[in-house]
């Protein structure tokens, strides 16, 4: 239950220590502690490529792939510590340091490390040329020889650091994307090394009912928001809510960190989907409805928490009404079986949210 709670933390920080990496402006100041993996098909075997911000001027690129035990292959770690001039008009890297144990007689080792290190370059040229990437999402057909050559890269300003989503091929054939976005939380939150790709979930099986059990009691917080809940749920604060170790609710109110809507809409969306805790959200999956009559945006996705084997399901609805001085923000999270089990039940709950 512990992780589940975690899952359910907005950790939404203000826009305090906001930076970009050299070379273009940011819609969306990146802030310390965020990272991106992407899943990169260029390998013969599954890999991932993390990059993670500690500050405006320290990084880390990671390289990381799963035993595989058809072909034989150890797992495999690689990381570098790169540090640039924040001031530069383009990536100046002032320095670096691989941080992780290299066998010197191994040419896979040395030609993943030349690889992250040309990565690194390539995504920050790629990313200064399609400067603006603003509130919506831009694709730009590019020659990259690293992935064959013709392609189309789509940056989305939702991704921290370089914005980079994904990049295709013309029949649209996926070459890289990216599997999660996240935040480190202090100098001892391991989440970035730790991640070691995301769990698969349970195939689908066909909702049962739940029945509401005894009388049902309309909560009402401090800033007037509302939800009716049934007894199946106990109270754990003024704002918080457990259905025993199956599930957890919480509503609160969040406030603007930006005079510009678009930039603080995207600013805060990024901050309720990013992974934190050691658990890790699926981006590829993730369902994400904007309603714009009702200034409400809705996430559904899956979370998955390594330690434990197990996927939590979130639906988090956020509302940016203009006319009103705080945002209201809704999240419930249930572990995978209890969601596809009681989808039906979750749904009508929530729908007693008001704002």
């Amino acid at each position: 239950m512990k992780k589940l709670l975690l899952t359910l933390t907005i950790l939404v920080c203000g826009a305090a220590a906001a930076f970009a990496l050299p070379g273009f402006t940011s819609f969306v100041p990146d802030t310390a502690g965020e990272y991106v993996y992407y899943r990169d098909y260029s390998f013969t075997r599954a890999s991932y490529i993390g990059l993670l911000a500690y500050d405006d001027t320290s990084y880390q690129i990671r390289y990381y792939a799963p035993a595989d035990r058809a072909t034989a292959q150890p797992e495999k770690a690689l990381a570098i510590l790169f540090t640039v001039n924040p001031e530069a008009a383009y990536m100046d890297m002032t320095g670096e340091k691989i941080i992780t144990e290299v066998d010197p007689n191994s040419e896979d080792d040395v030609d993943i490390l030349n690889y992250l290190h040309d990565i690194i370059y390539e995504f920050s040229s790629r990313r200064i040329k399609a400067d603006p990437v603003e509130a919506e999402p831009v694709s730009i057909s590019q020659d990259y020889e690293q992935f064959g050559g013709k392609v189309t890269v789509c940056f989305d300003s939702l991704i921290p650091l370089f914005n980079l989503k994904n990049i295709k091929t013309a029949d649209g054939t996926v070459l890289l994307s990216c599997v999660t976005i996240g935040r480190i939380i202090s100098g001892e939150d391991t989440s970035f090394e730790d991640f070691h790709g995301l769990i698969e979930a349970k195939p689908y099986h066909a909702p049962t009912k739940t029945k509401i059990k005894g009388k049902s009691k309309k909560y009402t917080t401090q800033d007037g928001q509302t939800i009716t809940l049934d007894s199946n749920w106990e109270s754990a604060a003024d704002n918080m809510w457990m259905f025993g170790e199956e599930a957890f609710l919480t509503i609160a109110s969040v406030p603007a960190y930006f005079e510009d809507k678009a930039v603080n809409d995207i600013f805060v969306l990024r901050r309720i989907v990013e992974s934190t805790g050691g658990s890790y959200t699926d981006f590829e999956s993730m369902e994400l409805t904007v309603d714009n009559k009702k200034h409400l945006t809705k996430v559904v996705a899956r979370s998955s928490q390594p330690d434990t084997g197990r996927i939590v399901y979130v639906i988090k609805e956020l509302t940016t009404n203009p006319s009103k001085e705080l945002n209201s923000y809704l999240s419930l999270a249930a572990f995978e079986d209890s969601y596809l089990e009681k989808s039906s039940y979750y749904t009508k709950l929530l729908k007693t949210f008001k704002y």
